[in-house]
């Protein structure tokens, strides 16, 4: 009979971000999800870059859509291309 480790359980959970993620989703199914997101982002960027220009006003709830999108697109465009084959 083969014991574990003492912290094997902890090393298990102390695993990386990407290896969750990947975990319940293929590496097709994240690029996917990463193309609207990539949409949206360039949507919002649009309008308030509208609206700073054209109408002289700052939308803070675009802002801050606009910094979450762009955090979740680069952790996600980051860990498509570590995966890749090289």
């Amino acid at each position: 009979m083969r014991m574990s480790r003492i912290f094997e359980s902890f090393e298990f959970l102390d695993r990386g971000w990407d290896i969750r993620i990947l975990e319940n989703q293929s590496l097709r199914s994240v690029f996917l999800s990463l193309l609207p997101l990539l949409f949206l982002l360039g949507a919002d960027t649009f309008i308030e870059a509208y609206a700073i220009f054209r109408l002289h006003r700052f939308n803070l709830p675009i802002a801050s859509n606009l910094l979450v999108f762009a955090l979740l697109a680069f952790r996600y465009a980051r860990m498509i291309y570590r995966r890749l084959p090289r």
